[in-house]
């Protein structure tokens, strides 16, 4: 700035003492400049109140991400537990199926019935002999196995014959499901409220002893021990003021820890972990349990069975790291604001408001037309100038990079995930749909689809028709289905459907659905079976559980296709029930 005199800003700013510009400071009029360092003791509380929203901030991150991080803890506890009980249930069905194939374990004679008897199915301990010395040997296996707590041997009217616990001996158990399963044939795996020969909720594993004429003629009965469901180095990682609970299918604890007393045996199905747990297959939540402490529960239904675990660390575990990042970022928000203060306070009289009057006198002396000496502060000013014209132009240029980078993002997932002829899903995403829905849904169905001919179609029309008949395809398809299922284009002519949640009729009748109206647009098609674009549909449908896998359900889809095909094409074939791909699948005709 130079030190002539402005001729256009003379008469705006008229020679008046200084003391009239309460930025100004001087002898006269020094508390002037109270002002400004009111407005630094302002920008400093500012400064604190971004200082201690950006704390608050990371104190809300921090609970989030305890807490997911002890979901996922909780999570893994209770897949070890559900492992766990994998094993020791596994453990003791393999020793009564053992016992069950081994001859001479069981007495294979009837039990007596007297004539007073005018019904032979109901059961009577009175007339239904014991058989001791079987016991003998039973024991022997019970001493043995570290799962099994008692076996027993019922006869077919449920009268236990044989017990290694004397109480069971004689007791009458042909009202128990598990009973009444087993003499299906069916092993099982049941749990009871209350125990005949202990009192207390029990978990029980049933098998079936079959002669060579088909008939059960006893039933193998073992209780499995409570105790060994949970490890020692399980619950030692629970931490205090944990929870594990086994509940029956009614909601009745029958196997709890740490506290035994307050909850075996109990009916918690109106509590809310159990409640979530009864109704949901796994996962996670945040409740009071029944003793009122909140946790982290996660529940996970056992495979095979309708019992349910639930696994819960008490949520006092994440809120304490919470509460000490708290104190401490409050202590350190405390020392921090007074050193703002003291530092705006004393530092900011050289550096701010010294410079600030020196610019203002400079200012003063050339409204008035007086030559002045350049001051420091206008080296500090014209310096700033470069760094806000460099943060601005940085800023722009960012504020433009990442909106090219976000369109560019966006125009690479459409591209991954569309298939850019048709518009519809591609193979890619009807891979990942598959998957995610094969852990979600109970039924599943899949249609695989063809175009009839579609090669001799484009050796006839070219291939800009070809391309125009499977974009036709696919729309036609996509506006006839339900807006729940995914239609995707596999590769030239072959597209697939996902339906969740719909049976094998539904998926049948939605696959005719599709083969009339392809059939109805009417394509023009010299070489197809009916001189118009027409389509072959394979169907399957399955409900996802242990042994099967999504590929099997494509496997059985395609399968199902290639029999329409064969069959003449602008048919659908429907597949028989889904196997492991290792064993074969049979075909329906529609």
């Amino acid at each position: 700035m130079s030190s002539h005199r402005g001729p256009h800003l003379a008469p705006d700013i008229p020679a008046q003492p200084a003391e009239r510009h309460p930025f100004l400071g001087s002898k006269r009029g020094r508390p002037h400049a109270v002002s400004l360092r009111l407005r630094l003791v302002a920008f400093a509380v500012l400064a604190m109140t971004l200082v201690a929203a950006e704390r608050l901030y990371s104190i809300v991150r921090l609970h989030s991400d305890n807490l997911a991080a002890a979901q996922d803890h909780v999570l893994d506890l209770m897949e070890r537990g559900v492992s766990q009980f994998g094993t020791v249930t596994t453990e003791g069905r393999a020793v009564l199926s053992t016992l069950a194939a081994m001859p001479g374990t069981v007495p294979l004679d009837r039990y007596s019935i007297t004539p007073s008897d005018a019904d032979p199915l109901t059961p009577d301990p009175g007339v239904t002999p014991e058989a001791p010395s079987f016991c003998q040997g039973l024991a022997k296996v019970a001493e043995g196995s570290a799962v099994i707590d008692a076996i027993s041997i019922i006869a077919p009217n449920g009268v236990v014959r044989c017990s290694t616990n004397a109480a069971g001996m004689g007791l009458d158990v042909s009202g128990r499901d598990y009973f009444r399963i087993a003499m299906r044939g069916i092993p099982t795996l049941e749990s009871v409220t209350r125990s005949y020969a202990t009192g207390m909720p029990s978990l029980y594993a049933a098998q079936p002893v079959v002669v060579e004429e088909g008939e059960v003629s006893a039933v193998l009965l073992a209780r499995i021990g409570l105790n060994d469901l949970l490890p020692r180095r399980f619950l030692a990682e629970l931490g205090a003021a944990a929870q594990v609970m086994l509940v029956g299918p009614e909601g009745t604890v029958i196997m709890a820890y740490p506290d035994r007393s307050a909850t075996l045996g109990s009916n918690l199905a109106d509590t809310a972990p159990v409640a979530r747990a009864m109704s949901r297959t796994r996962g996670t939540l945040l409740a009071t349990g029944p003793d009122d402490v909140r946790r982290v529960y996660a529940y996970s239904r056992l495979p095979g069975t309708n019992l349910h675990l639930l696994v819960g660390v008490d949520e006092r575990r994440v809120i304490a790291p919470v509460e000490r990042a708290t104190f401490s970022a409050g202590l350190a928000l405390l020392v921090l604001g007074v050193i703002i203060l003291v530092t705006f306070w004393v530092i900011g009289e050289r550096l701010i408001v010294a410079p600030v009057q020196s610019l203002a006198d400079r200012l003063v002396r050339f409204g008035r037309g007086e030559p002045g000496e350049a001051p420091t502060a206008h080296t500090l000013i014209t310096e700033l100038q470069p760094l806000v014209t460099a943060f601005e132009a940085m800023s722009s240029e960012l504020t433009r990079r990442e909106s090219a980078l976000r369109n560019a993002n966006h125009r690479l997932n459409s591209l991954a995930s569309l298939d850019p002829l048709t518009g519809i899903a591609n193979r890619r995403s009807f891979d990942a749909a598959l998957a995610l829905q094969w852990n979600t849904v109970s039924q599943l169905a899949v249609l695989m689809i063809d175009i009839d001919k579609f090669k001799a179609f484009n050796d006839l029309y070219g291939h800009k028709e070809g391309d125009s008949c499977i974009r036709l395809v696919a729309q036609t398809m996509a506006s006839t289905l339900r807006g729940t299922d995914l239609v995707a284009r596999l590769g030239g002519e072959e597209f697939a459907v996902l339906m969740p949640s719909a049976s094998l009729r539904a998926a049948t009748e939605a696959a005719q659905r599709l083969r009339r109206a392809v059939e109805t647009v009417a394509v023009p098609h010299r070489g197809g079976p009916a001189g118009v674009v027409t389509v072959s549909i394979g169907c399957a449908a399955c409900e996802p559980e242990p042994g099967l896998t999504s590929s099997d359900l494509m496997v059985a889809a395609d399968r199902a296709l290639y029999e329409a095909k064969a069959a003449g094409r602008n048919e659908v074939r429907v597949a028989g029930a889904v196997q492991p791909s290792a064993g074969s699948t049979r075909l329906a005709p529609i």
